[in-house]
């Protein structure tokens, strides 16, 4: 089972990243552009795991929830990793109470470390990926024109999520969410 640990969004939040998307996608070339239900903040990759050994993670993400409370976190600015042709990944990032972000991914991380997950070793950069490969217009405007919709929701929970292809798309489903207590 290919997993993760994440960051789920509600309505509000999925429908500014939609408009900023279309705005991208509609000064494009080409690209491929990430589906609505698959914006996610992505906490910790953890890669194949035998189905047999998923129990194991549920005790370390549960300390990892019990150890916070929820936290308020907004949209961003647009922004890409990768300064060739095509943009190797354009995405938003996040603002807002980002400590308690980053605390909560550090505690996943840490907590999940007893488990064999060993710690990532490039700086974390909280982030929703929008679009990979993507090749931007002659002419399209600098990546700070694109206007992103501030929106904030309070982060109540985070959930185990597995990732499979089905019919050649990309699917997440989280398989155990956890409640930031308070």
């Amino acid at each position: 089972m290919r997993l993760f640990v994440g960051i789920e969004f509600p309505e509000k939040i999925i429908a500014a990243l939609e408009a900023v998307q279309a705005e991208l996608r509609g000064r494009s070339q080409r690209g491929r552009f990430k589906r609505r239900e698959n914006f996610h903040v992505t906490l910790k990759f953890l890669g194949e795991v035998p189905a047999a050994d998923v129990p194991l993670l549920v005790p370390p993400l549960a300390a990892a929830a019990a150890a916070g409370g929820p936290f308020a976190v907004g949209l961003g600015r647009l922004g890409h990793f990768g300064g060739g042709v095509p943009v190797r990944t354009v995405w938003v990032d996040v603002g807002g109470e980002v400590a308690a972000l980053h605390a909560l991914q550090g505690r996943v991380e840490q907590d999940l470390g007893g488990c064999g997950f060993p710690p990532e070793q490039r700086a974390w950069r909280p982030h929703i990926t929008l679009a990979q490969d993507v090749v931007l217009q002659p002419g399209a405007p600098p990546w700070s024109a694109y206007k992103v919709d501030r929106t904030t929701f309070t982060v109540r929970e985070f959930a185990l999520i597995l990732s499979e292809e089905i019919d050649r798309r990309r699917v997440y489903t989280p398989i155990r969410r956890f409640a930031l207590p308070g």
